[in-house]
């Protein structure tokens, strides 16, 4: 741990301030990153021979493993435990969300029916009503994304019932539009900004604009004239939907990854880096290191590679299809979670909790919810980096600096919950998500997009979505287990 912090303004104790959790991105620097260590010789025998190796144990490799759990299939993971963005942590007895904090569509029957078969308890985690509220100039307005909700922001009256115009469009369109469907609604929305089509489309004020930026670059990984109105727009469907609700555990997207997990039959190898990957037309082989530097070649009939482009890049082979001007289409947002610990007395009245015009955070949530002021608690931040060069200084940056920065921003808010912080805790996440531009979108759907020959190596993420959320994730990994399924049948066949 590091030393302690200056003292927070207001406050009569210095937090202790822990070392940075979240992403181990030393293992794979050091292999990927300039000079990079050479992978070393290959063993001339497989270790291990599997039907199926899933490179990656984040959300879409672990439902891609899930999915294939009748063959046999072994899971490599670069960082110390599976779940990648989908972390928990706990304190003091109270489990809390380190990262990915909630899902939709828990009132879907198809959803509803695939996380029963998980085993979890989706009528027990859905989220109490208001889901969602904003803090703007030192007063709550609850359940901010809705018509009841719009009617009460601090606006001016052209402004409210812009926003309420807004909302019901987007109920309309709910009608007709998947977005993490195969058809492409609308695809005119993807080549301008959602900033652009608030104010240039709809006649909304910057303040509109300024209203939804804290939900777009905690949501979508960017701001709202960085972001394409298509992606922008499909979130807050969601947002506003009367029908819609929200699932969330209290330690939030990690219980999903600790059911996928047992489920499996093997459980993932965690601590292996993937240094290398050759492919031939009956098999491929995988060489994981570890940081012991002891290695592990695996012989797969088929590999599912679940990791974001930017690491994936490094080991698809020049016949996959996939060039470097492929890769340099994904961009990604840089983030930081930081839980303050301690008896702070602070209350809330949403599950997600908007600041509007504060740089340092874009929202937070409470675990638990509702306990009562100066109860021992979790104040979760979520901190999205400057997009795009957030991520360097990220890297670069000390505990204490990012800690005492985000401290003195709650103090400006909420003083008395600053007063009672004992303890911090920093999660950093370098590559968080995949961001949604103007005309990514357009690329991915409409352009379409190289695919691997042949069919040995299947890709299953995310940022094949384009969107950056739960569900894209693992809509990847069952279509990837689909794939690898076929694969393998073609094999039996021949």
């Amino acid at each position: 741990m590091t030393d302690q912090s200056d003292p927070v303004p207001g406050g009569t104790t210095r937090p202790l301030i822990r070392k940075w959790r979240g992403e181990v991105a030393g293992p794979c620097h050091r292999h990927f990153l300039p000079p990079g260590e050479p992978p070393g010789a290959w063993p001339d025998r497989p270790d291990l021979r599997v039907e199926v190796a899933v490179v990656g144990a984040g959300l879409s490799g672990l439902t891609a493993a899930y999915h294939l759990r009748d063959r046999e299939v072994v899971v490599l993971e670069a960082g110390t435990q599976p779940g990648g963005v989908c972390l928990a942590d706990e304190y003091a007895g109270i489990p809390y969300p380190a990262g990915s904090a909630y899902s939709y569509y828990p009132w879907n029957g198809a959803w509803a029916a695939w996380y029963r078969d998980l085993g979890l308890p989706v009528e027990a985690a859905v989220v109490e009503p208001p889901a969602s509220a904003l803090y703007y100039r030192g007063q709550w307005f609850p359940d901010c994304y809705s018509a009841r909700g719009v009617r009460q922001l601090p606006f001016g009256a052209a402004v409210r019932e812009g926003l309420l115009r807004l909302a019901e469009d987007l109920a309309a369109w709910e009608e007709e539009w998947d977005p993490l469907g195969e058809d492409f609604s609308h695809p005119e929305l993807d080549r301008r900004s959602l900033a652009d089509y608030l104010e240039r489309e709809r006649g909304l004020p910057p303040v509109a604009t300024a209203f939804f930026a804290p939900y777009c670059v905690s949501c979508l990984g960017a701001l709202p004239h960085q972001v394409s109105a298509w992606a922008g727009v499909s979130f807050l469907m969601s947002e506003f939907s009367e029908a819609s609700r929200i699932m969330a555990f209290p330690e939030g997207n990690a219980r999903l990854v600790r059911a996928l997990t047992a489920a499996l039959p093997r459980q993932p190898l965690v601590g292996r880096v993937v240094v290398g990957l050759t492919c031939t037309r009956d098999r491929v082989r995988l060489l994981a290191r570890a940081a012991e530097g002891e290695t592990l070649l695996v012989e797969a009939q088929a590999v599912i590679l679940a990791g974001g482009k930017f690491a994936m890049h490094h080991l698809l082979p020049p016949e996959s299809g996939w060039g470097a001007e492929d890769f340099e289409h994904f961009r990604y947002s840089s983030y930081v979670v930081a839980a303050l610990l301690g008896p702070l007395n602070i209350q809330a009245p949403g599950y997600e909790n908007w600041m509007m015009g504060e740089e340092a955070f874009s929202d937070f949530i409470l675990s638990p919810r509702g306990s009562p002021p100066q109860a021992r608690k979790a104040m979760i931040l979520y901190a999205p980096q400057p997009f795009p060069g957030g991520r360097p200084q990220l890297l670069q940056q000390p505990e204490a600096e990012q800690a005492t920065r985000l401290l003195r921003a709650v103090a400006r808010h909420f003083p008395e919950a600053a007063a009672g912080v004992e303890e911090v805790r920093l999660y950093r996440f370098g590559h968080a998500q995949v961001v949604p531009y103007p005309g990514f979108l357009t690329r991915l759907r409409q352009e379409g997009r190289p695919r691997p020959v042949q069919g040995r190596l299947i890709l299953a993420h995310s940022d094949l979505a384009g969107l950056p959320c739960v569900e894209a994730a693992i809509l990847e990994g069952q279509k990837a287990a689909r794939r690898a399924r076929e694969v393998l049948a073609s094999g039996e066949k021949g």
